[in-house]
């Protein structure tokens, strides 16, 4: 009996200007209010993509509303969503903060507390924070959550939340010739068009992010592209500045590297009306491709604008910034939003299956050993 093999994702267009999808929380319960306090932090849907997309507010909210103040840390080893870890506080406004950290992401909660519905004598020994948990979020098991109370676990969570923000990225990059639309001849054209993108740099002696190429021996090339965005590093592995080996019709050093990104930026030159055949990619690690075309600047030896679309695998939903335009300018507003939404690609990737096995595992550890070892 022949076992097939499993198929490869399919990846698919995204459409430019697509809606924006809301729904509730997972955990909170909307209630509406004339109070300033918000009363949902989050109101996107709740899916394993979310784990990285968030991360940054997630350590805001935490480093705004909760540490070097007094609040409550609450503690479930058990339960059925995993491991939980709960930062509660309410502030002089009566706002009710939350912060439920499971393996599947973090929920950022501010509710009113006068939309809440307190028994007096609750409120005898002081704020009931646990009797205004199970209203808010009566998807959390109250039973199983203990109050951990040692000196250094807001430090820890602090900790916990800076290591899971992802700053650096490597992307792949390669260009088609007119007529050309399989990977494998990409592989071997130059590629000017990751200037605009990037500043080259020398490899040898470099001293930021590398991205696995070679900086002390020039076996990776002797340049590369690099990008400095906001907090972010962005190295490109350019296939013209990768090693070349003229009789290997594959290259497969090069694809060695862009082979294992995740987003890899396809350069289509001329206005010819081949498409990129995305059936050519092999590499089960790519999942976002971002292809780019030239717009027609008439005389000018250099396009104005550029033509994006951008496909993901099949799992992968649409990420911000959700109206992203068919057509760039070629100006330091539109490289900003190229590189937001070539970040934002990586991290909704996440999501895949591919990864995000491997990324829930990996959050249930620190939430794990942070219980174990503080509680």
């Amino acid at each position: 009996m022949t076992v097939a093999a499993p198929s490869q994702p399919v990846f698919r267009y995204l459409s430019p200007y697509t809606t924006k999808h809301t729904a509730s929380s997972p955990f909170a319960q909307e209630v509406t209010s004339d109070s300033g306090c918000s009363t949902q932090a989050n109101k996107q849907p709740f899916n394993p993509s979310a784990l990285l997309q968030d991360r940054e507010r997630d350590l805001d909210f935490y480093q705004t509303h909760f540490l070097d103040q007094i609040h409550f840390n609450y503690v479930a080893s058990t339960t059925v969503q995993g491991p939980i870890i709960i930062s509660m506080r309410v502030d002089q406004d009566d706002c009710v903060r939350i912060l439920v950290r499971t393996t599947r992401g973090s929920e950022r909660i501010e509710y009113p507390l006068s939309a809440l519905t307190i028994a007096w004598f609750r409120k005898l020994f002081g704020v009931p924070y646990l009797s205004i948990l199970e209203q808010i979020c009566p998807a959390i098991p109250i039973h199983a959550l203990e109050l951990c109370q040692h000196p250094e676990l807001p430090q820890e969570l602090l900790r916990m939340e800076e290591r899971q923000i992802i700053r650096c990225y490597k992307f792949g990059a390669f260009q088609l010739l007119p007529g050309q639309t399989q990977e494998h001849e990409g592989l071997a054209n130059p590629c000017d068009f990751m200037h605009w993108l990037g500043e080259p740099i020398r490899l040898c002696g470099w001293k930021g992010y590398r991205a696995g190429l070679d900086v002390t021996g020039d076996t990776t090339g002797e340049t590369s592209i690099f990008a400095q965005w906001n907090d972010y590093q962005v190295m490109f592995h350019c296939a013209p500045l990768l090693p070349f080996n003229p009789a290997d019709r594959q290259q497969v050093e090069r694809r060695r590297f862009i082979g294992n990104d995740i987003v890899v930026i396809v350069f289509k030159e001329g206005d010819d009306e081949e498409h990129f055949d995305l059936s050519s990619v092999g590499s089960r690690q790519n999942h976002v491709i971002c292809i780019v075309r030239p717009v027609p600047s008439g005389n000018s030896s250099k396009p104005n604008a550029y033509r994006v679309a951008i496909a993901v695998k099949d799992g992968i939903r649409n990420f911000v910034p959700l109206k992203f335009p068919a057509v760039l300018l070629r100006d330091d507003a539109s490289r900003d939003l190229l590189l937001l939404k070539l970040i934002r690609g990586e991290r909704a990737a996440y999501g895949a299956r591919a990864f995000a096995t491997q990324l829930l595992r990996t959050r249930e550890s620190l939430l794990r050993d942070a219980i174990e070892t503080y509680c």
